[in-house]
């Protein structure tokens, strides 16, 4: 757990350190890619919090599905820091525009995986609890 804490904490700041170093103030395609990154980004916490709602649950009847959604979480997760790892903006004008445009269909692709896998997630939790009170 502080590993992922730890993990969060850098990649946060490192998006910010980055920004402050390569990117004019008034950029709005960078600003409307960190908007989809900071809107993504608190998510993280709650990936881990399902992974281990997940791991504790564990029917041996469904024990393939809950397995499978681990595993896409754990799959958003891993697009998110690799995201962050690998995000330079260029520091050249036409490479940035281009590059930016770029890395907001790639972060909305990670949002997207995120939020598709946490609601996959947490439905299957319900249906355990459903299937445990009954």
């Amino acid at each position: 757990m502080k590993y992922y804490f730890l993990l969060l904490v850098l990649g946060v700041l490192s998006c910010k350190n980055h920004s402050a170093n390569t990117v004019s103030p008034k950029d709005e395609l960078y600003d409307s890619v960190m908007a989809i990154h900071d809107k993504v980004m608190p998510e993280m916490s709650k990936i881990h919090d399902l992974k281990r709602s997940l791991k504790s649950s564990q029917d041996p009847k469904v024990n393939i599905v809950v397995l499978k959604n681990i595993k896409a979480l754990e799959e958003a997760d891993e697009a998110m820091m690799q995201w962050m790892a690998e995000f330079k903006v260029p520091e050249e004008e036409g490479a940035r525009k281009t590059y930016l445009i770029n890395e907001k269909t790639k972060i909305q692709n990670v949002s997207d995986q995120m939020y598709t896998s946490m609601a996959a997630a947490t439905l299957l939790l319900d249906s355990l609890k459903t299937l445990k009170q009954q």
